[in-house]
């Protein structure tokens, strides 16, 4: 524990923590309002809509997400995100999806809790902060829940279990469960040494992964028909891979131009949310694609640099769990869009249309630059 450490004299700073990590943050979120006008506001004026709509949105989301980074970046972590925290963040998030499930949505798949306004909120989002939270806070308290199975691993399976069902069965979105188990199970990984843990959450993972492919619908048989052949059913299946491949091969080095995305004209399904990488690649090519990767490289490279450099075991698992998700569900986006794994729907973070996923995931930024702030040298491991 760290709370004999004094603050460090850069927690008095406006804006707390590795300023690389706010600076790229920033970019990305520019970039993602940027490309979220421009990959929606033809389909929004073909429908009679205000083309700024979801612009206006986005942009809102940004703001509220700043002030969620900044308070949260500012709130000691050592001492706010305790176990009594953790847990009630767990419950609610939980709760959450259960209210949600109960709420008609869209697609068949009830994932959000209207608010006002037209803003609603996806509770999934909550469920990422709760797992990093709780996960981190578990493994922390006892060091011997990373060595012994009776005392850590069972524990941690349960926790991931509950919201991992309740997001899958209930609001039947398998990409935000995937996400949540990949948060648990890269806190895990970081806290055990011990090969038998780390084969042990394989074969979790293995059978989590069977029981997806062998529970539900014949969709998902669809999907992997389409990924490996996506042209046998143009139509179909394949349809948004298709198009998705068109557009990103389409942009060339320099890319059609910001705003001339020709396959967002209404062929590719909402080019917005999970699909808006292809539009990047056909609007500003290889070039483009290239700075957005770069900066999610450098801003997952800065999370690894400050879990490795945490003044203790908390701070570096939050660190851990945050930077993984984040690389996890670019590559899986980016992944998608190319179709070399087949489709499932996983935002870019700070870059697809989604004022939940934007507003929390940029509060997990504020959580991880407060580690930094508390970092082992007042560089925060540079």
């Amino acid at each position: 524990m760290i709370n004999s450490i004094e603050t460090p004299k850069k927690h008095i700073r406006f804006f707390p923590g590795d300023p690389i990590v706010i600076v790229t943050v920033m970019l990305l979120v520019f970039i993602g309002i940027v490309m979220v006008f421009s990959s929606s506001y033809y389909v929004l004026l073909s429908e009679n809509q205000s083309p700024f709509s979801l612009l206006r949105k986005q942009a809102i989301a940004a703001a509220v997400g700043l002030v969620g980074m900044f308070v949260a970046a500012r709130l000691p972590y050592y001492k706010v995100y305790n176990m009594k925290t953790s847990v009630l963040a767990y419950f609610v998030a939980c709760t959450l999806v259960v209210i949600a499930s109960f709420i008609p949505g869209s697609h068949g798949a009830n994932r959000w809790i209207p608010l006002f306004g037209g803003f609603s909120i996806q509770p999934s989002e909550v469920a990422k902060i709760a797992m990093v939270l709780i996960c981190s806070c578990y493994l922390a308290a006892d060091d011997r829940r990373a060595y012994v199975f009776s005392k850590g691993f069972f524990g941690w399976a349960i926790i991931l279990i509950i919201p991992f069902m309740l997001i899958w069965q209930m609001t039947n979105n398998f990409s935000s469960a995937l996400t949540v188990a990949i948060i648990a199970f890269a806190i895990f990984f970081v806290a055990t040494p011990h090969w038998k843990m780390i084969s042990a959450m394989g074969l979790f993972g293995g059978a989590a992964m069977f029981l997806y492919l062998m529970i539900g619908g014949d969709w998902r048989g669809g999907r992997i028909a389409a990924w490996l052949d996506p042209w046998a059913d143009p139509g179909g299946d394949g349809f948004q891979i298709i198009q998705s491949l068109y557009s990103v091969s389409s942009g060339g080095l320099f890319g059609l131009g910001l705003g001339n995305s020709r396959q967002k004209l209404k062929y590719m399904p909402e080019p917005q949310n999970d699909c808006i990488f292809a539009v990047i690649c056909e609007e500003t090519g290889f070039v483009g694609a290239a700075i957005v990767l770069t900066l999610f490289a450098i801003l997952i490279w800065r999370g690894v640099i400050i879990a490795m450099n945490a003044s203790d075991k908390k701070g570096c698992y939050i660190a851990s769990g945050i930077t993984a998700m984040i690389a996890a569900q670019v590559i899986i986006n980016v992944a998608v869009v190319t179709n070399t794994i087949p489709v499932t729907g996983i935002p870019m973070p700070f870059i697809s249309y989604g004022g939940t996923s934007l507003s929390f995931t940029m509060i997990l930024i504020g959580i991880l630059l407060n580690v930094s702030s508390f970092a082992k040298n007042e560089k925060g491991g540079i």
